[in-house]
């Protein structure tokens, strides 16, 4: 059933099957009548709906497994670059392994929303967006507790957007096989 609601006071207006219009012009508080397909009652619980689906479909499992997976590979790259003469000094670190270890951190937070999104076992781009870019937001939230807020922002939005990259990456396989 459609309806004409008032922008106003938010009466409602039932209309006859297939009609579109009616013979109101304003409400009977002088305001302006909208078209609607549905009830306002109607519009608020589909509102109401996606904010849970939302929050729902964040798969803590797997922005865990993501992290996880992120955090042992990149120790593993420290000691692949550096094996066990690890600088102690920042000033002491040659600029081309800063160079490859920057590469790999992006290649491996990719990987890691792709292992979120995946674990996670949606079907669906946005939820695999969300368990991605999940892992991107916690690794910028540990890197602003150790540089500050600039970090913390600034790490969220980079490592966060690499992330969900992946996650959308991570999707792929479960739709491809999908019967």
């Amino acid at each position: 059933m459609s309806y004409l609601i008032c922008e106003e006071c938010g009466k409602q207006y039932p209309l006859p099957e297939g009609e579109t219009s009616f013979n109101y012009q304003n409400c009977s508080c002088g305001g302006k009548l909208k078209y609607s397909s549905s009830s306002a009652n109607e519009v608020e619980d589909k509102k109401k709906s996606a904010s849970i689906s939302l929050k729902s479909s964040v798969k803590w499992k797997g922005v865990f497994i993501g992290l996880l997976f992120l955090f042992i590979s990149l120790i593993a790259l420290v000691m692949v670059i550096f094996g066990n003469n690890i600088p102690r000094d920042p000033t002491n670190i040659p600029i081309k392994y800063l160079t490859y270890f920057s590469i790999f951190t992006i290649i491996l937070t990719i990987a890691a929303g792709s292992v979120a999104a995946y674990i996670s076992g949606s079907n669906r781009y946005l939820e695999g967006a969300i368990n991605g870019g999940m892992v991107g937001i916690f690794l910028g939230l540990i890197l602003g507790l150790a540089g500050g807020f600039i970090v913390f922002i600034s790490g969220t939005l980079v490592f966060g957007l690499l992330s969900m990259t992946g996650g959308l990456i991570g999707i792929f396989p479960r739709k491809l096989f999908k019967k």
